[in-house]
């Protein structure tokens, strides 16, 4: 398994393509690690971008040695129809995976489409505040270094609830401690958060916070 528990520090060796388990993701998990329940040996993973999606996939291949698709979506009907079948000959899992919902897909092959609705639904919800945690302390662990708890607390209450967020959260916040040659502390966190916040503005998306309805 490569899920992280919580909590974390700076001292954790976390691989690349592990990833934390909190209530916003536990179910995934628990599908994802029983594929052999999977109706039909089929399951269609859904979730934001950043979500993890790909980690639990990898993970699915390394347990199952099913076949993945990621990005379904942009799969032809027909392409995924055979690939569908070829699974079921060989008695393997199939795992679909996009940040789409099947609806979106525009599927049009009827075939295909009793398939997919057959399927497994396996959907990763919007990140939690132990979640966020969790993925800051991954992303600074990795690099040798730490956030703090009251830069944490700071963002946990007040940043939009998604995993891309948190993703480039992170990446400003690195950015600006080497700007400013200082350790990742709430000052740093604000900063961060007030220049995201102002370019999503800029570019006309309204900023969201937990305290708007986002919570996980």
């Amino acid at each position: 398994m490569n899920q992280i528990a919580l909590p974390l520090d700076s001292a954790l060796a976390a691989q690349d393509d592990g990833y934390i388990v909190t209530d916003a993701n536990a179910q995934a998990h628990d599908h994802i690690c029983n594929w052999q329940s999977w109706p039909h040996l089929t399951a269609i993973l859904i979730g934001g971008k950043a979500a993890g999606k790909s980690a639990m996939a990898q993970q699915f291949g390394r347990d199952s040695g099913g076949h993945v698709v990621d990005d379904a979506r942009d799969m032809a009907d027909n392409d995924l129809f055979h690939l569908w079948n070829r699974a079921r000959q060989e008695e393997k899992p199939l795992l679909l995976v996009s940040s789409e919902p099947v609806s979106n897909w525009g599927v049009e092959l009827p075939d295909l489409k009793s398939r997919l609705a057959a399927s497994l639904l396996i959907e990763v919800d919007p990140p939690d505040e132990a979640m966020i945690t969790g993925l800051f302390q991954k992303y600074f662990a990795l690099r040798g270094l730490s956030i703090s708890e009251d830069a944490l607390s700071y963002l946990g209450k007040r940043m939009e609830r998604s995993y891309q967020d948190v993703q480039l959260l992170a990446q400003n916040m690195n950015i600006l401690a080497i700007e400013r040659k200082k350790p990742i502390t709430r000052s740093i966190a604000i900063d961060a958060l007030a220049q995201q916040q102002a370019d999503e503005h800029e570019t006309g998306a309204e900023p969201k916070t937990a305290q708007d309805g986002k919570e996980g």
